[in-house]
């Protein structure tokens, strides 16, 4: 039963990386996972993290926005940044926080009074029977201000509104780059991906084709200019080399190389 037992869950998204004939989807819900973080040490057992792992695989390369949105009513999620916890009369601001300066725009790109607005909006977002339910009674349907316009938002329409900010595909763009070339893009090709990104209407996979056929990419720079994290030299390895697995000592080989799936120290 992996989604009660951590060390099946990782073996099991493991096998997955090894044999799959999608390998560029699993690294991209490798950067995922690492982005929009959730860890079992707090969300448990049961099946959240599993979905949580489908719902990045199901938007790996799919619209930016369409995965704030559904990463925002992910029970794991819910339960990591204590969005389970944000009522009408008392918001929690620690999702809307890491949705801001994490998820999405970056540190310095918003005011504190962005941050309380914002979890005004999420109020209301529960978890029933390990799935995501919406309670209108604590959902705070006032007038909210939020990057200098005033309305009756809600969550999506914050992410919808996050999305207008140009930073956001800037962000996004430079958090891509770094997780594939290197750690040190020039800002003109960072506003050029994301013109690229705004054109394409927030879909990941243009972005992605152009960053992935780019002189950047291909440059001396970025030769070898990236460590390969546990889970991709191990499952990188196997594949290379074509060797049969059950993945059952796999776990305990990336633990003690500094790396626990599904369990994330932070982002």
């Amino acid at each position: 039963d992996i989604e009660n037992n951590k060390t099946d869950l990782q073996r099991w998204w493991l096998l997955r990386m090894i044999y799959t004939k999608r390998p560029f989807q699993e690294k991209m819900v490798l950067f995922w996972h690492g982005l929009l973080t959730s860890a079992s040490s707090k969300v448990g057992k049961g099946p959240k993290m599993l979905h949580q792992n489908t719902l990045f695989r199901n938007h790996a390369l799919g619209r930016f926005n369409e995965l704030l949105k559904a990463i925002s009513k992910d029970p794991a999620m819910l339960i990591w940044l204590d969005s389970k916890r944000n009522r009408k009369r008392t918001p929690n601001e620690n999702f809307a926080r890491e949705l801001l300066e994490l998820f999405s725009m970056g540190e310095g790109t918003f005011t504190e009074t962005d941050v309380r607005e914002v979890a005004r909006a999420f109020t209301g977002y529960f978890i029933s029977n390990d799935a995501f339910s919406f309670r209108a009674s604590q959902h705070d349907s006032g007038r909210k201000h939020v990057f200098n316009r005033t309305g009756n938002f809600d969550g999506d329409d914050i992410i919808g509104m996050i999305m207008e900010q140009p930073i956001t595909a800037e962000y996004i763009s430079k958090r891509l780059f770094t997780f594939f070339v290197h750690d040190d893009p020039t800002p003109t090709f960072i506003k050029k991906m994301g013109g690229i990104l705004r054109a394409n209407q927030y879909k990941i996979r243009p972005l992605m084709r152009f960053l992935l056929s780019s002189r950047e990419f291909y440059s001396e720079k970025a030769y070898r200019a990236k460590i390969k994290s546990p889970s991709e030299l191990v499952a990188g390895t196997l594949r290379m080399l074509e060797i049969e697995t059950d993945g059952r000592k796999l776990p305990a080989v990336l633990t003690n190389m500094g790396q626990t799936l599904f369990n994330p120290p932070d982002v």
